[in-house]
């Protein structure tokens, strides 16, 4: 499994919102008006640990959650779940994969509203993670 199967995977498996009906990994479809993206960001390089000799062992990438909801209170609401939850996350398995941490490099924040007129909220992570 890949970065957003794992945290896709653990989101659903802890909150209300449920994979390829409310949740989505990489997209962010036209419908429904209420739903919750992760996305893969540029993070920073990987990590070898002592006594690696191959390829490094901690993966650094990051993520971006985006919410999008007609209700501002609701969505403002779900992004606090999202990063609470992940924010969370330390030391901790997902999918069969050691999570040594998952950080808040923002807040949650109101990013735009959309052509529909319904409000998007995002918040931003750094992970650090054993390969997988």
């Amino acid at each position: 499994m890949a970065l957003l199967e794992e945290v896709g995977t653990y989101i659903d498996a802890n909150t209300s919102f449920t994979l390829g009906t409310d949740l989505y990994l990489a997209l962010i479809p036209d419908t429904p008006d209420n739903c919750v993206a992760i996305y893969e960001n540029v993070g920073v390089a990987p990590l070898s640990t002592l006594g690696s000799t191959d390829l490094p062992q901690i993966e650094r990438p990051d993520l971006q959650v985006i919410v999008r909801n007609t209700s501002y209170a609701t969505g403002r609401s779900n992004i606090e779940t999202v990063y609470r939850l992940l924010t969370a996350v330390e030391n901790a398995t997902l999918s069969s994969v050691l999570y040594h941490r998952i950080e808040a490099t923002t807040t949650p924040y109101v990013y735009e509203r959309d052509d529909s007129r319904r409000i998007m909220f995002t918040c931003n992570f750094n992970v650090m993670k054993a390969l997988s």
